[in-house]
């Protein structure tokens, strides 16, 4: 089944798709190893630990879980540790605030349990890891990660994007509203949104029926995409903008050499047709793409192809002998991706919409996207219809705008992870 060619925009801002993730802790780390129950792990951690206690200064340890692993099995694990240690005659108790730490996080497969000193640039001193399956659905579904949604802004006319900034003291203040044919700015009063100004938007030619558009907001300061057009402005009192027209204006933050960009008569990403360079990539275009760090120095982008397939495009690594490879993913996605990160979680995850037409609500999910496996994090989260648009806000928030089948209304959401006991 093809995915829907939905009208998802991709991040502007790229210092966001460079996210470590915790396949760093299963390749980086020689000195891990394997425990046949999470007991077992704590005790031989607390072992090491003991035997290298002349590489940190004082008597305390913290114990902290960044994992899916439920508080219970946490505890459970953490008590075993502190039995060790008493066993072995060690000094080191367990306090909120210390240099040592002993952190559960997780990656794709395994959970990893790591002791490590900050004071010493987070040396690590050494850590265990297990595969996932040696958990119990009672062990973990204490910290299952899930989806969040927050309704900002609905009204009857089109929405192509929404954009919000808070002032010094965390309260809304700036609110722009990117519509089919004018950018509208809305501040803050009195618990509730008040309209500043409206300006129409500088169409050169009719815009498309499936038109796409991307508004960011950097305290009063903004900037917008359109396909080939890119506007930067001021909404301090009211709006006033410029505005350049030509082809490749709203670049795709996906690979320097390949010149991607959205531009007029597309709704999705595409190499300029005049690229002469060395650079090549069988996928035509794409909808939107989560880019991403699975080892030390080898990068990985999740695609939402233009065709209706997701794929794993893999950057090639002459030292490691890793060749760059673009592969199919068996997943039933919509065209809607991006990255977004949990607290309680150590990496990022992909959030993906589902694959249904403009007919029918629609859904997002978190997953682990691994060279091995594509594997669900969080439980499905459905929205009153389709979803027009996605972006990514910061690390750990989104903004979807949803076209709702029973009001008939555009509603701009705010898209957060949370984790849960």
């Amino acid at each position: 089944m093809y995915a829907k060619q939905k009208l998802s925009p991709l991040r502007s801002r790229g210092l966001f798709f460079l996210c470590l993730v915790p396949a760093v802790f299963l390749f980086a780390f020689p000195r891990s190893s394997r425990a046949d129950s999470l007991e077992d792990a704590a005790r031989a951690l607390a072992r090491k630990v003991d035997a290298d206690r002349n590489k940190y200064l004082g008597y305390w340890y913290t114990w902290e879980n960044r994992s899916s692993v439920s508080s219970a099995t946490s505890e459970r694990m953490r008590q075993a540790f502190a039995a060790e240690l008493v066993r072995l005659h060690s000094r080191l108790q367990f306090a909120s605030q210390a240099d040592l730490s002993i952190l559960i996080t997780e990656g794709p497969s395994h959970i990893v349990l790591v002791a490590e000193v900050s004071n010493e640039g987070h040396e690590l001193i050494g850590s265990m890891t297990f595969p996932k399956g040696q958990f119990t659905a009672a062990e973990r579904q204490g910290r299952e990660s899930r989806v969040q949604r927050q309704l900002l802004w609905q009204q009857p006319e089109m929405m192509l994007d929404i954009a919000q900034s808070n002032d010094p003291s965390g309260k809304p203040d700036v609110m722009l509203v990117l519509g089919r044919e004018s950018l509208s700015l809305y501040r803050w009063n009195e618990g509730k949104w008040l309209l500043k100004d409206s300006t129409p938007l500088p169409h050169s030619k009719p815009p498309l029926r499936g038109l796409r558009g991307e508004v960011h907001l950097d305290d009063h300061f903004f900037q917008f995409h359109l396909p080939g057009l890119e506007c930067d402005g001021d909404a301090w009192e009211k709006l006033s903008l410029e505005c350049e027209e030509q082809a490749g204006m709203w670049r795709a933050d996906f690979d320097p050499m390949l010149p991607f960009s959205l531009d007029a008569g597309r709704n999705f990403f595409a190499v300029d047709p005049h690229y002469i360079g060395p650079q090549r990539l069988s996928l035509t275009g794409f909808f939107s793409a989560v880019h991403s760090q699975y080892s030390d120095d080898n990068f990985q982008t999740t695609l939402a192809g233009a065709d209706g397939h997701t794929y794993v495009y893999l950057y090639g690594n002459e030292r490691e002998k890793i060749p760059e490879s673009l592969e199919r993913l068996p997943v039933d996605w919509g065209s809607d991706l991006v990255q977004i990160s949990a607290n309680c979680r150590e990496g990022s995850l992909v959030l993906a919409s589902g694959a249904r037409d403009h007919s029918s609500e629609d859904t997002l999910q978190g997953f682990e996207v691994d060279l091995r496996a594509v594997t669900p994090v969080t439980s499905v989260t459905e929205f009153p219809g389709p979803i027009l648009s996605l972006k990514s806000v910061s690390e750990s928030e989104a903004m979807a705008t949803v076209f709702n089948l029973m009001t008939g209304n555009y509603e701009g959401y705010r898209v957060t992870m949370a984790c849960g006991e």
